[in-house]
């Protein structure tokens, strides 16, 4: 059973390998329904997962430490297979991951562990689909950052294999050749853009899913980096304070960007996550946004620049990191075989498994009896965690959910919505969950 699991997976593994990236907000490009063959046993776990695309180190790295938690599940459970789906869309007119993982969960269709990301889990915890999993073994472990991000209203609604940071790539020989440092602010990163503009080179590149962080830790770094956050959290989660009062700054950040042509807004309008990276290489921008294990060969690892990775710049903090706990692992409701599915889930999120994770894709690490060694491109990012200069691109704690919202309204700034319009969106969607009561 093992070896046709390997080959099954080896499968998976082969068609990921053609496709691109899916991140955050998340890719849409060909589909691939990916269902392995069923046999007879006594026991049936139905895993659902995305196929994770474009990185070839990093998509092998999450398809070997799947297979790994699989096999040794199977070899302790004998009686029981794992049956791993996996959904990936056409193009941007299929249905997305995540709506198709929302059809999935409300209608039953006979799923009992999933791979969510945050929006989504938050949503389907709020419905009643998804089963605590404060009791797992492996929550001990998680990092007070980890656990913080899969908690809502005292229950842990997922495990993470990794952590994401994002930030920006910099090349820095477009900027030495301009007489420019790395930023530190926004103003001067804003002076940055003006300087490489002027000097024929397009500041950044950009997709319609990934400039949401500018907007983030412009609007929002205050909650973790200034006293008082749990007040301006209830305050944000009665009403009293309107979110636009925050995400205003992050916006306008991002028009002004719009405004000077320090991006391709035609193209960012059309673009999926990953597509930028062939810009990047060919030196035609200096900046693009992604997370950290794209220093891996297959996207920025084989660059021919000197090539430097640091946080969103903001006027207050300095740069400031963003993070999101990944391969986040969820577990239905409704499934019929719980204390089952919670063992695989344990087994998903191990020390071992996470160990292998970090190993072959990097990242960095959910849990805090795992030894790392630290890639020294990473050292400024590792620098503005242990200062602090860190937050979460979602925190269950805010009932409005803020990647995802972000990200769509980013989308609706492309299309030439006033700041306004967006603005009155965003706090219409948060007295809609003030007066629902959620």
């Amino acid at each position: 059973m093992i070896k046709r699991v390997r080959r099954e997976m080896a499968v998976i593994l082969a068609v990921s390998m053609v496709l691109g990236l899916t991140a955050g907000c998340g890719r849409k490009d060909k589909a691939y329904i990916i269902e392995q063959n069923k046999e007879t046993v006594k026991e049936e776990l139905v895993f659902y997962s995305s196929t994770a695309k474009g990185n070839e180190v990093r998509e092998g790295g999450i398809m070997h430490s799947m297979q790994m938690a699989i096999d040794e599940f199977e070899h302790t459970h004998p009686d029981i297979r794992i049956s791993y789906k996996s959904y990936t869309p056409m193009n941007s007119q299929e249905k997305s991951y995540d709506d198709v993982v929302r059809d999935r969960v409300r209608n039953n269709m006979g799923d009992d562990l999933y791979i969510m990301n945050p929006d989504v889990a938050y949503e389907m915890y709020r419905e009643g689909y998804l089963a605590d999993l404060s009791d797992l073994s492996s929550v001990q472990y998680l990092t007070k950052e980890a656990l913080s991000q899969c908690t809502v209203d005292g229950k842990v609604i997922s495990v993470p294999m990794t952590m994401l940071c994002y930030g920006l790539f910099v090349n820095q020989d477009l900027l030495d050749k301009c007489g420019l440092e790395l930023p530190k602010t926004k103003q001067e990163f804003l002076h940055c853009c003006e300087v490489l503009k002027e000097n024929g080179i397009m500041p950044l590149a950009a997709n319609r899913w990934w400039m949401e962080p500018f907007v983030l830790t412009q609007g929002l770094a205050s909650l973790y980096i200034e006293d008082g956050g749990e007040e301006k959290i209830a305050a944000l989660n009665s009403g009293e304070t309107p979110i636009s009062q925050y995400m205003r700054p992050g916006f306008e950040f991002l028009q002004e960007m719009m405004d000077q042509g320090y991006f391709d807004v035609d193209f960012a309008r059309n673009a999926e996550a990953g597509d930028e990276r062939e810009q990047f290489l060919n030196q035609e921008v200096a900046f693009v946004v992604h997370y950290d294990t794209a220093i891996q060969d297959q996207i920025y690892g084989t660059h021919e620049f000197k090539m430097a990775f640091i946080g969103f710049p903001t006027d207050e903090y300095g740069q400031v990191n963003l993070f999101n706990a990944a391969q986040r692992i969820c577990i239905s409701s409704k499934t019929k075989n719980l204390e089952m599915a919670k063992e695989f889930a344990d087994q998903m999120a191990s020390k071992e498994v996470a160990a292998d994770l970090l190993k072959n894709s990097g990242g960095f690490p959910p849990r805090k009896d795992i030894d790392f060694e630290r890639p020294e491109i990473l050292a400024t990012a590792y620098e503005n965690v242990e200062a602090g200069r860190a937050m979460p691109g979602s925190n269950p704690e805010i009932d409005l959910e803020q990647w995802g919202t972000t990200c769509v309204l980013v989308q609706e700034l492309y299309k030439g919505r006033s700041i306004d319009e967006i603005m009155a969106e965003f706090d219409a969607q948060q007295m809609d969950l003030v007066h629902s009561g959620q």
